[in-house]
Protein backbone atom coordinates (compact mmCIF):
# COMPACT_ATOMS: atom_id res chain seq x y z
CA UNK A 1 0.00 0.00 0.00
CA UNK A 2 1.45 3.22 -1.17
CA UNK A 3 1.02 6.17 1.06
CA UNK A 4 1.77 9.73 -0.03
CA UNK A 5 3.49 11.78 2.56
CA UNK A 6 3.23 15.54 2.25
CA UNK A 7 6.55 17.06 1.36
CA UNK A 8 7.55 20.54 2.34
CA UNK A 9 8.91 22.98 -0.19
CA UNK A 10 11.10 25.47 1.57
CA UNK A 11 11.55 27.52 -1.65
CA UNK A 12 7.86 28.41 -1.88
CA UNK A 13 6.96 32.06 -1.15
CA UNK A 14 4.34 32.71 1.49
CA UNK A 15 2.34 35.92 0.94
CA UNK A 16 2.21 36.47 4.67
CA UNK A 17 5.99 36.83 4.69
CA UNK A 18 5.56 39.72 2.22
CA UNK A 19 2.43 41.43 3.47
CA UNK A 20 3.17 41.35 7.21
CA UNK A 21 6.49 43.25 6.98
CA UNK A 22 4.91 45.81 4.67
CA UNK A 23 1.92 46.29 6.99
CA UNK A 24 4.18 46.58 9.99
CA UNK A 25 6.21 49.24 8.21
CA UNK A 26 3.22 51.07 6.67
CA UNK A 27 4.05 54.35 8.36
CA UNK A 28 7.61 54.10 7.20
CA UNK A 29 6.42 53.55 3.59
CA UNK A 30 4.09 56.52 3.89
CA UNK A 31 6.99 58.58 5.15
CA UNK A 32 9.12 57.57 2.17
CA UNK A 33 6.34 58.59 -0.24
CA UNK A 34 5.79 61.94 1.50
CA UNK A 35 9.50 62.68 1.45
CA UNK A 36 9.62 62.20 -2.33
CA UNK A 37 6.47 64.27 -2.78
CA UNK A 38 8.05 67.01 -0.69
CA UNK A 39 11.27 66.91 -2.72
CA UNK A 40 9.35 67.10 -6.00
CA UNK A 41 7.18 69.96 -4.73
CA UNK A 42 10.23 71.90 -3.55
CA UNK A 43 11.84 71.38 -6.96
CA UNK A 44 8.74 72.65 -8.72
CA UNK A 45 8.39 75.65 -6.42
CA UNK A 46 12.10 76.31 -6.71
CA UNK A 47 11.81 76.24 -10.49
CA UNK A 48 9.08 78.81 -10.34
CA UNK A 49 11.18 80.96 -8.04
CA UNK A 50 14.20 80.67 -10.31
CA UNK A 51 12.07 81.54 -13.34
CA UNK A 52 9.95 84.18 -11.70
CA UNK A 53 10.48 86.54 -14.70
CA UNK A 54 8.95 83.95 -17.07
CA UNK A 55 5.47 85.33 -17.62
CA UNK A 56 4.46 82.97 -20.40
CA UNK A 57 3.64 83.73 -24.02
CA UNK A 58 1.10 85.85 -25.85
CA UNK A 59 -0.59 84.15 -28.82
CA UNK A 60 -2.53 85.56 -31.75
CA UNK A 61 -4.32 83.46 -34.38
CA UNK A 62 -4.32 84.88 -37.91
CA UNK A 63 -6.69 83.72 -40.63
CA UNK A 64 -5.68 84.55 -44.23
CA UNK A 65 -9.02 85.22 -45.90
CA UNK A 66 -8.06 86.01 -49.51
CA UNK A 67 -8.79 83.71 -52.41
CA UNK A 68 -5.84 81.45 -53.20
CA UNK A 69 -4.32 81.38 -49.70
CA UNK A 70 -4.93 77.63 -49.37
CA UNK A 71 -2.95 76.97 -52.55
CA UNK A 72 -0.15 79.40 -51.67
CA UNK A 73 -1.03 82.13 -54.19
CA UNK A 74 -2.02 85.78 -53.89
CA UNK A 75 -4.88 87.10 -56.05
CA UNK A 76 -2.33 88.32 -58.62
CA UNK A 77 -0.93 84.74 -58.79
CA UNK A 78 2.34 85.51 -57.00
CA UNK A 79 3.65 83.12 -54.35
CA UNK A 80 2.35 83.37 -50.78
CA UNK A 81 3.63 81.88 -47.52
CA UNK A 82 2.50 82.50 -43.90
CA UNK A 83 6.19 82.94 -43.02
CA UNK A 84 5.96 86.38 -44.63
CA UNK A 85 4.51 87.58 -41.31
CA UNK A 86 7.99 87.28 -39.79
CA UNK A 87 9.90 88.64 -42.77
CA UNK A 88 12.65 91.19 -42.03
CA UNK A 89 10.90 94.18 -43.71
CA UNK A 90 7.82 93.58 -41.55
CA UNK A 91 9.64 93.02 -38.27
CA UNK A 92 12.01 95.96 -38.87
CA UNK A 93 9.09 98.37 -39.21
CA UNK A 94 7.37 96.94 -36.10
CA UNK A 95 10.61 97.01 -34.08
CA UNK A 96 11.21 100.70 -34.82
CA UNK A 97 7.72 101.61 -33.61
CA UNK A 98 7.64 99.62 -30.36
CA UNK A 99 11.19 99.23 -29.01
CA UNK A 100 14.17 101.34 -28.00
CA UNK A 101 17.83 100.45 -27.48
CA UNK A 102 17.06 98.33 -24.40
CA UNK A 103 15.85 95.53 -26.67
CA UNK A 104 17.87 94.49 -29.72
CA UNK A 105 16.34 93.48 -33.01
CA UNK A 106 17.82 89.99 -32.63
CA UNK A 107 16.13 89.54 -29.24
CA UNK A 108 12.85 90.66 -30.77
CA UNK A 109 13.03 88.19 -33.65
CA UNK A 110 14.07 85.33 -31.37
CA UNK A 111 11.07 85.96 -29.11
CA UNK A 112 8.66 85.39 -32.02
CA UNK A 113 7.48 82.04 -33.36
CA UNK A 114 5.01 81.11 -36.08
CA UNK A 115 3.17 77.78 -36.11
CA UNK A 116 0.28 76.41 -38.18
CA UNK A 117 -3.02 76.27 -36.31
CA UNK A 118 -5.16 73.92 -38.33
CA UNK A 119 -8.12 71.91 -37.07
CA UNK A 120 -6.64 68.53 -37.84
CA UNK A 121 -9.11 66.62 -35.65
CA UNK A 122 -12.09 67.89 -37.61
CA UNK A 123 -10.53 66.93 -40.92
CA UNK A 124 -9.67 63.47 -39.59
CA UNK A 125 -13.20 62.91 -38.26
CA UNK A 126 -14.67 63.80 -41.64
CA UNK A 127 -12.44 61.27 -43.40
CA UNK A 128 -13.20 58.55 -40.82
CA UNK A 129 -16.95 59.13 -41.08
CA UNK A 130 -16.84 58.71 -44.83
CA UNK A 131 -14.89 55.47 -44.48
CA UNK A 132 -17.12 53.97 -41.79
CA UNK A 133 -20.23 54.80 -43.82
CA UNK A 134 -19.13 52.28 -46.45
CA UNK A 135 -20.60 48.79 -46.17
CA UNK A 136 -17.73 47.03 -47.90
CA UNK A 137 -14.15 46.66 -46.84
CA UNK A 138 -11.57 49.35 -47.45
CA UNK A 139 -9.30 48.70 -50.40
CA UNK A 140 -5.73 49.94 -50.74
CA UNK A 141 -6.78 52.55 -53.29
CA UNK A 142 -9.55 53.85 -51.03
CA UNK A 143 -7.16 54.02 -48.11
CA UNK A 144 -4.64 55.97 -50.17
CA UNK A 145 -7.37 58.35 -51.35
CA UNK A 146 -8.48 58.90 -47.75
CA UNK A 147 -4.93 59.66 -46.62
CA UNK A 148 -4.46 62.01 -49.58
CA UNK A 149 -7.71 63.84 -48.77
CA UNK A 150 -6.70 64.20 -45.13
CA UNK A 151 -3.21 65.40 -46.02
CA UNK A 152 -4.62 67.89 -48.52
CA UNK A 153 -7.00 69.26 -45.90
CA UNK A 154 -4.22 69.70 -43.35
CA UNK A 155 -1.92 71.33 -45.90
CA UNK A 156 -4.65 73.73 -46.96
CA UNK A 157 -5.52 74.74 -43.39
CA UNK A 158 -1.86 75.13 -42.45
CA UNK A 159 -1.58 77.89 -45.06
CA UNK A 160 -4.78 79.70 -44.14
CA UNK A 161 -4.44 79.71 -40.34
CA UNK A 162 -1.32 80.47 -38.32
CA UNK A 163 -0.49 81.32 -34.71
CA UNK A 164 2.04 84.05 -33.90
CA UNK A 165 3.59 83.77 -30.42
CA UNK A 166 5.56 86.41 -28.52
CA UNK A 167 7.53 85.73 -25.32
CA UNK A 168 6.12 88.03 -22.61
CA UNK A 169 9.56 88.31 -21.01
CA UNK A 170 10.47 90.66 -23.86
CA UNK A 171 7.84 93.19 -22.70
CA UNK A 172 8.15 92.37 -18.96
CA UNK A 173 4.80 90.62 -18.86
CA UNK A 174 2.85 93.55 -20.33
CA UNK A 175 0.00 91.85 -22.22
CA UNK A 176 -1.29 95.17 -23.59
CA UNK A 177 2.03 95.95 -25.24
CA UNK A 178 2.33 92.37 -26.51
CA UNK A 179 -1.14 92.66 -28.07
CA UNK A 180 -0.17 95.91 -29.78
CA UNK A 181 3.01 94.32 -31.18
CA UNK A 182 1.31 91.18 -32.48
CA UNK A 183 -1.56 93.04 -34.15
CA UNK A 184 0.92 95.52 -35.64
CA UNK A 185 2.86 92.64 -37.19
CA UNK A 186 -0.21 91.42 -39.09
CA UNK A 187 -1.23 94.94 -40.09
CA UNK A 188 2.28 95.87 -41.30
CA UNK A 189 2.53 92.69 -43.36
CA UNK A 190 -0.84 93.35 -45.02
CA UNK A 191 -0.01 97.00 -45.69
CA UNK A 192 3.34 96.19 -47.30
CA UNK A 193 1.81 93.38 -49.37
CA UNK A 194 -0.97 95.64 -50.67
CA UNK A 195 0.89 98.90 -51.22
CA UNK A 196 4.47 97.86 -51.97
CA UNK A 197 4.06 94.47 -53.65
CA UNK A 198 0.58 95.01 -55.05
CA UNK A 199 -0.65 91.48 -54.34
CA UNK A 200 -4.26 92.58 -55.03
CA UNK A 201 -3.41 94.18 -58.34
CA UNK A 202 -5.09 91.76 -60.69
CA UNK A 203 -4.33 93.98 -63.68
CA UNK A 204 -0.76 95.06 -64.21
CA UNK A 205 -0.36 98.65 -65.35
CA UNK A 206 1.32 99.25 -68.75
CA UNK A 207 4.74 100.79 -69.24
CA UNK A 208 5.64 104.25 -68.01
CA UNK A 209 4.67 106.90 -70.55
CA UNK A 210 7.96 108.71 -70.00
CA UNK A 211 9.93 106.00 -71.81
CA UNK A 212 7.69 105.82 -74.89
CA UNK A 213 9.36 108.76 -76.63
CA UNK A 214 12.79 107.72 -77.84
CA UNK A 215 15.69 110.16 -77.56
CA UNK A 216 17.62 108.45 -80.33
CA UNK A 217 18.37 110.70 -83.29
CA UNK A 218 18.01 107.93 -85.85
CA UNK A 219 14.48 107.91 -87.27
CA UNK A 220 14.96 104.24 -88.08
CA UNK A 221 15.32 103.45 -84.35
CA UNK A 222 12.50 105.79 -83.34
CA UNK A 223 9.93 104.33 -85.70
CA UNK A 224 10.69 100.73 -84.64
CA UNK A 225 10.43 101.59 -80.94
CA UNK A 226 7.15 103.37 -81.64
CA UNK A 227 5.87 100.34 -83.56
CA UNK A 228 6.85 97.92 -80.77
CA UNK A 229 5.18 100.12 -78.14
CA UNK A 230 2.02 100.31 -80.22
CA UNK A 231 1.97 96.53 -80.54
CA UNK A 232 2.44 96.06 -76.76
CA UNK A 233 -0.40 98.41 -75.90
CA UNK A 234 -2.67 96.80 -78.50
CA UNK A 235 -2.08 93.34 -77.01
CA UNK A 236 -2.76 94.69 -73.49
CA UNK A 237 -6.00 96.38 -74.50
CA UNK A 238 -7.18 93.29 -76.39
CA UNK A 239 -6.54 91.17 -73.29
CA UNK A 240 -8.39 93.62 -71.01
CA UNK A 241 -11.42 93.92 -73.28
CA UNK A 242 -12.53 90.42 -72.24
CA UNK A 243 -12.62 91.48 -68.56
CA UNK A 244 -16.17 92.56 -67.70
CA UNK A 245 -15.11 94.64 -64.72
CA UNK A 246 -12.52 96.60 -66.68
CA UNK A 247 -14.86 97.00 -69.63
CA UNK A 248 -17.18 99.25 -67.64
CA UNK A 249 -14.41 101.49 -66.24
CA UNK A 250 -13.50 104.90 -67.63
CA UNK A 251 -10.19 106.63 -67.11
CA UNK A 252 -10.86 109.33 -64.45
CA UNK A 253 -8.70 111.88 -66.25
CA UNK A 254 -9.63 111.46 -69.93
CA UNK A 255 -12.96 109.63 -69.63
CA UNK A 256 -11.82 107.02 -72.20
CA UNK A 257 -12.93 103.39 -72.01
CA UNK A 258 -11.19 100.28 -73.28
CA UNK A 259 -13.30 100.33 -76.45
CA UNK A 260 -12.15 103.92 -77.07
CA UNK A 261 -8.52 102.96 -76.57
CA UNK A 262 -8.89 100.02 -78.94
CA UNK A 263 -10.29 102.35 -81.63
CA UNK A 264 -7.55 104.96 -81.12
CA UNK A 265 -4.81 102.33 -81.29
CA UNK A 266 -6.32 100.88 -84.46
CA UNK A 267 -6.50 104.22 -86.26
CA UNK A 268 -3.07 105.34 -85.01
CA UNK A 269 -1.44 102.14 -86.19
CA UNK A 270 -3.26 101.91 -89.49
CA UNK A 271 -3.06 105.51 -90.68
CA UNK A 272 0.08 106.88 -89.05
CA UNK A 273 2.57 104.42 -87.58
CA UNK A 274 2.43 101.93 -90.45
CA UNK A 275 2.86 104.77 -92.99
CA UNK A 276 5.78 106.26 -91.06
CA UNK A 277 7.40 102.85 -90.83
CA UNK A 278 6.95 102.37 -94.56
CA UNK A 279 8.53 105.73 -95.39
CA UNK A 280 11.46 105.39 -93.01
CA UNK A 281 12.35 101.73 -93.65
CA UNK A 282 11.46 101.43 -97.33
CA UNK A 283 12.69 104.86 -98.45
CA UNK A 284 15.44 105.37 -95.93
CA UNK A 285 14.28 108.80 -94.83
CA UNK A 286 16.44 110.34 -92.12
CA UNK A 287 19.22 107.78 -92.48
CA UNK A 288 22.51 109.54 -93.11
CA UNK A 289 24.58 106.35 -92.96
CA UNK A 290 23.91 103.96 -95.82
CA UNK A 291 25.95 101.19 -94.14
CA UNK A 292 23.84 101.41 -90.98
CA UNK A 293 20.62 101.50 -92.95
CA UNK A 294 21.52 98.42 -95.00
CA UNK A 295 22.90 96.54 -91.99
CA UNK A 296 19.70 97.11 -90.04
CA UNK A 297 17.53 95.74 -92.82
CA UNK A 298 19.71 92.65 -93.29
CA UNK A 299 19.88 91.92 -89.53
CA UNK A 300 16.14 92.30 -89.16
CA UNK A 301 15.53 90.14 -92.21
CA UNK A 302 17.83 87.38 -90.89
CA UNK A 303 16.05 87.33 -87.53
CA UNK A 304 12.64 87.12 -89.18
CA UNK A 305 13.75 84.28 -91.44
CA UNK A 306 14.95 82.28 -88.42
CA UNK A 307 11.60 82.83 -86.71
CA UNK A 308 9.81 81.73 -89.89
CA UNK A 309 11.80 78.50 -90.12
CA UNK A 310 11.16 77.69 -86.44
CA UNK A 311 7.42 78.30 -86.81
CA UNK A 312 7.28 76.16 -89.95
CA UNK A 313 8.89 73.26 -88.12
CA UNK A 314 6.46 73.60 -85.22
CA UNK A 315 3.46 73.69 -87.56
CA UNK A 316 4.81 70.55 -89.26
CA UNK A 317 5.12 68.82 -85.90
CA UNK A 318 1.49 69.63 -85.04
CA UNK A 319 0.36 68.44 -88.48
CA UNK A 320 2.22 65.14 -88.06
CA UNK A 321 0.83 64.67 -84.55
CA UNK A 322 -2.76 65.28 -85.63
CA UNK A 323 -2.29 62.99 -88.63
CA UNK A 324 -0.98 60.18 -86.43
CA UNK A 325 -3.86 60.62 -84.00
CA UNK A 326 -6.41 60.55 -86.82
CA UNK A 327 -4.89 57.41 -88.32
CA UNK A 328 -4.89 55.58 -85.01
CA UNK A 329 -8.54 56.47 -84.46
CA UNK A 330 -9.55 55.26 -87.90
CA UNK A 331 -10.89 51.64 -87.62
CA UNK A 332 -9.57 50.75 -91.04
CA UNK A 333 -6.14 51.97 -90.11
CA UNK A 334 -6.33 50.00 -86.89
CA UNK A 335 -7.17 46.86 -88.86
CA UNK A 336 -4.23 47.35 -91.18
CA UNK A 337 -1.95 47.98 -88.27
CA UNK A 338 -2.85 44.64 -86.65
CA UNK A 339 -1.55 42.80 -89.71
CA UNK A 340 2.02 43.62 -88.80
CA UNK A 341 3.62 41.98 -85.77
CA UNK A 342 4.92 45.25 -84.35
CA UNK A 343 3.98 48.90 -84.69
CA UNK A 344 6.34 50.89 -86.89
CA UNK A 345 8.70 53.29 -85.19
CA UNK A 346 9.02 56.77 -86.56
CA UNK A 347 12.53 58.18 -86.60
CA UNK A 348 12.52 61.97 -86.80
CA UNK A 349 15.97 63.32 -85.96
CA UNK A 350 15.08 66.80 -87.21
CA UNK A 351 12.62 67.23 -84.32
CA UNK A 352 14.90 66.10 -81.51
CA UNK A 353 14.47 63.19 -79.08
CA UNK A 354 12.81 65.30 -76.37
CA UNK A 355 10.09 66.51 -78.71
CA UNK A 356 9.42 63.03 -80.12
CA UNK A 357 9.24 61.53 -76.61
CA UNK A 358 6.82 64.26 -75.54
CA UNK A 359 4.52 63.52 -78.47
CA UNK A 360 4.63 59.79 -77.73
CA UNK A 361 3.71 60.45 -74.10
CA UNK A 362 0.75 62.50 -75.23
CA UNK A 363 -0.54 59.65 -77.37
CA UNK A 364 -2.74 58.45 -74.53
CA UNK A 365 -4.77 61.64 -74.87
CA UNK A 366 -5.50 61.22 -78.56
CA UNK A 367 -9.01 59.88 -77.90
CA UNK A 368 -9.94 63.01 -75.95
CA UNK A 369 -11.82 65.48 -78.19
CA UNK A 370 -10.87 68.38 -75.95
CA UNK A 371 -7.20 67.57 -76.34
CA UNK A 372 -7.54 67.40 -80.14
CA UNK A 373 -9.26 70.76 -79.98
CA UNK A 374 -6.34 72.19 -78.02
CA UNK A 375 -3.92 70.83 -80.61
CA UNK A 376 -5.91 72.44 -83.40
CA UNK A 377 -6.08 75.79 -81.60
CA UNK A 378 -2.33 75.72 -80.96
CA UNK A 379 -1.70 74.94 -84.63
CA UNK A 380 -3.93 77.80 -85.75
CA UNK A 381 -2.12 80.18 -83.39
CA UNK A 382 1.27 79.11 -84.72
CA UNK A 383 0.03 79.45 -88.29
CA UNK A 384 -1.15 83.00 -87.60
CA UNK A 385 2.25 83.87 -86.13
CA UNK A 386 3.91 82.33 -89.17
CA UNK A 387 1.84 84.44 -91.55
CA UNK A 388 2.68 87.59 -89.60
CA UNK A 389 6.40 86.81 -89.79
CA UNK A 390 6.16 86.08 -93.52
CA UNK A 391 4.47 89.45 -94.02
CA UNK A 392 7.28 91.17 -92.13
CA UNK A 393 9.87 89.35 -94.25
CA UNK A 394 8.21 90.63 -97.41
CA UNK A 395 8.29 94.11 -95.93
CA UNK A 396 12.04 93.97 -95.25
CA UNK A 397 12.90 92.31 -98.56
CA UNK A 398 15.25 94.45 -100.68
CA UNK A 399 13.48 96.30 -103.50
CA UNK A 400 14.55 98.27 -106.53
CA UNK A 401 12.85 101.35 -105.08
CA UNK A 402 15.26 104.25 -104.82
CA UNK A 403 15.60 106.25 -101.68
CA UNK A 404 13.33 109.27 -101.96
CA UNK A 405 14.83 112.71 -101.48
CA UNK A 406 11.49 114.50 -101.69
CA UNK A 407 10.51 113.48 -98.17
CA UNK A 408 11.63 115.86 -95.46
CA UNK A 409 13.19 114.14 -92.44
CA UNK A 410 12.14 117.01 -90.18
CA UNK A 411 8.51 116.64 -91.16
CA UNK A 412 8.76 112.87 -90.64
CA UNK A 413 10.22 113.53 -87.19
CA UNK A 414 7.36 115.87 -86.31
CA UNK A 415 4.77 113.30 -87.40
CA UNK A 416 6.55 110.68 -85.33
CA UNK A 417 6.55 112.99 -82.31
CA UNK A 418 2.80 113.45 -82.69
CA UNK A 419 2.31 109.67 -82.77
CA UNK A 420 4.46 109.32 -79.65
CA UNK A 421 2.25 111.85 -77.88
CA UNK A 422 -0.90 110.00 -78.89
CA UNK A 423 0.50 106.63 -77.80
CA UNK A 424 1.54 108.17 -74.46
CA UNK A 425 -1.99 109.53 -74.01
CA UNK A 426 -3.45 106.10 -74.66
CA UNK A 427 -0.99 104.55 -72.22
CA UNK A 428 -1.90 107.07 -69.50
CA UNK A 429 -5.59 106.27 -69.96
CA UNK A 430 -4.83 102.54 -69.73
CA UNK A 431 -2.91 103.12 -66.48
CA UNK A 432 -5.90 105.01 -65.07
CA UNK A 433 -8.31 102.20 -65.97
CA UNK A 434 -6.14 99.48 -64.40
CA UNK A 435 -5.66 101.59 -61.26
CA UNK A 436 -9.42 102.02 -60.81
CA UNK A 437 -9.95 98.29 -61.43
CA UNK A 438 -7.38 97.32 -58.80
CA UNK A 439 -8.81 99.79 -56.27
CA UNK A 440 -12.32 98.42 -56.77
CA UNK A 441 -11.11 94.88 -56.23
CA UNK A 442 -9.25 95.94 -53.08
CA UNK A 443 -12.35 97.70 -51.73
CA UNK A 444 -14.54 94.65 -52.38
CA UNK A 445 -12.14 92.13 -50.89
CA UNK A 446 -10.96 94.13 -47.86
CA UNK A 447 -7.83 93.15 -45.97
CA UNK A 448 -5.77 90.05 -46.49
CA UNK A 449 -6.46 88.63 -43.03
CA UNK A 450 -8.67 88.61 -39.97
CA UNK A 451 -7.90 87.76 -36.34
CA UNK A 452 -9.61 84.79 -34.72
CA UNK A 453 -10.42 85.96 -31.23
CA UNK A 454 -8.35 88.16 -28.95
CA UNK A 455 -4.70 87.77 -28.04
CA UNK A 456 -4.40 85.15 -25.28
CA UNK A 457 -1.68 84.16 -22.85
CA UNK A 458 -0.18 80.72 -22.42
CA UNK A 459 1.65 80.10 -19.14
CA UNK A 460 5.02 78.39 -19.34
CA UNK A 461 5.46 77.98 -15.56
CA UNK A 462 6.58 74.50 -14.57
CA UNK A 463 4.19 74.68 -11.58
CA UNK A 464 1.18 74.11 -13.80
CA UNK A 465 2.81 71.63 -16.10
CA UNK A 466 1.02 68.40 -14.96
CA UNK A 467 1.89 69.00 -11.31
CA UNK A 468 -0.52 66.43 -9.88
CA UNK A 469 0.82 63.72 -12.15
CA UNK A 470 4.36 64.48 -11.10
CA UNK A 471 3.48 64.43 -7.40
CA UNK A 472 1.63 61.12 -7.79
CA UNK A 473 4.60 59.53 -9.54
CA UNK A 474 6.92 60.90 -6.85
CA UNK A 475 4.77 59.30 -4.09
CA UNK A 476 4.76 55.92 -5.90
CA UNK A 477 8.52 56.07 -6.43
CA UNK A 478 9.09 56.92 -2.74
CA UNK A 479 6.94 54.00 -1.60
CA UNK A 480 8.76 51.65 -3.98
CA UNK A 481 12.12 52.69 -2.58
CA UNK A 482 10.75 52.21 0.94
CA UNK A 483 9.69 48.61 0.07
CA UNK A 484 13.16 47.87 -1.28
CA UNK A 485 14.67 49.31 1.89
CA UNK A 486 12.46 47.18 4.16
CA UNK A 487 13.25 43.88 2.46
CA UNK A 488 16.91 44.74 2.15
CA UNK A 489 17.07 45.28 5.93
CA UNK A 490 15.32 41.93 6.54
CA UNK A 491 17.83 40.12 4.36
CA UNK A 492 20.80 41.81 5.92
CA UNK A 493 19.60 41.52 9.57
CA UNK A 494 20.48 37.74 10.06
CA UNK A 495 23.90 38.24 8.60
CA UNK A 496 24.56 41.16 10.86
CA UNK A 497 23.41 39.18 13.93
CA UNK A 498 25.64 36.23 13.00
CA UNK A 499 28.58 38.53 12.60
CA UNK A 500 28.00 40.01 16.03
CA UNK A 501 27.63 36.56 17.63
CA UNK A 502 30.92 35.38 16.22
Amino acid sequence: MNSETPSSHPDEIDLKDIIQPLWAAKWRLLLWGLVFVLITGIYQLGGVALNKDDSGRAQMQVHFNFEGAASGLYPNQTQFSPLELLADPVLSAVYQRHFDDTVTFTEFTQALTLTPSFAGAGALNTVVEKLTAQDKGLSVAEFNDAVAAYSKSLKSQSKTKSTVTLELDLVRGDLTKATAILTDIADTWATQALTVRGVHQLNRPPINSQIITSNDKELLIQVNILSDTHQLLTETVDAYVDDRELNGISDPKSGLRLSDLSHLLNTEGKYKISILKEMVIKSGVGSGNAFWYQGFREARLGKLERERDALKRMVTVYNDAMTQFSQQQDPQTQMNATQTPASPQVYSPQYGNDLVNTLLDLGSKMSDPEYRKELLEAKIKLSAQLQAVITEIEFYQPTTQQRSSALNPEQIGQLMSQSNTQVSRINDALIGITKVGNERYLTDKGQLYDLEGAVTTVSTSNLTNRLMLKLTLAFIMGCAIGVVNIFARRLLAPQAAAALAS
